[in-house]
């Protein structure tokens, strides 16, 4: 049966049936998906898929929220964090698609909105990219962050930001975090994203 906290976000296809797979010596976050488990967006009806057999392990999810908002198996972003991982190791759609999923599936998991907005601007910011093919005719992108154009004092930008360093990932969503507290849920990202990106 579907099942949805926000039917605005979209519909997750069922419970999530999972198995973790043991490793000697290794803490136990594999994840093998057991039954196929989608996401579907409610405003353009795009499905995001985790066949059955699928491997997850929440590497998608950069480390840095991690100490924030928990281990992507332990939180309200557990259904989210299933299919953003398949949809990172797959990459058949654009990166900065993938990472909006994840925002979608958060809300529609049950995370409130605020804290889906720092999620969403770690994965944004911190998670893994990839190339995609673009028409040539096709327009650039309308959306663009700060964090990917905003010069640091003594902080080299880099064209994929996961190699931004830990500290200065932190940094960023500390400050991420003090907005949301400061000016509520209802903040835009891109408010929240040129506050946590100024120079320090």
């Amino acid at each position: 049966m579907p099942i949805t906290e926000d039917p605005t976000a979209g519909v997750f296809s069922d419970t999530p049936k999972i198995e973790f797979i043991d490793t000697p010596g290794v803490p136990n976050r594999n994840v093998r998906v057991i039954d196929d488990f989608t996401f579907t967006e409610a405003a353009n009806g795009t499905v995001w898929a985790a066949p059955s057999g699928s491997f997850v392990d929440g590497a998608s999810i950069p480390r840095v929220l991690w100490s924030l908002v928990g281990s992507p198996f332990t939180g309200d972003y557990v259904y989210a964090s299933i299919v953003h991982d398949v949809a990172c190791d797959t990459r058949t759609r654009p990166w900065r698609d993938t990472h909006y999923m994840f925002y979608l599936a958060c809300l529609a998991g049950g995370t409130r909105r605020g804290r889906a907005k720092l999620m969403y601007l770690a994965v944004r910011n911190f998670g893994p990219r990839w190339p995609q093919a673009t028409p040539a005719l096709q327009p650039a992108p309308m959306e663009q962050l700060a964090f990917s154009v905003v010069a640091r004092v003594g902080e080299p930008t880099a064209p994929f930001s996961p190699f931004v360093r830990y500290d200065a990932q932190l940094r960023y969503l500390h400050r991420a975090q003090a907005y949301l507290a400061t000016h509520g849920d209802g903040v835009s990202l891109e408010a929240i994203d040129i506050y946590a990106s100024r120079p320090v």
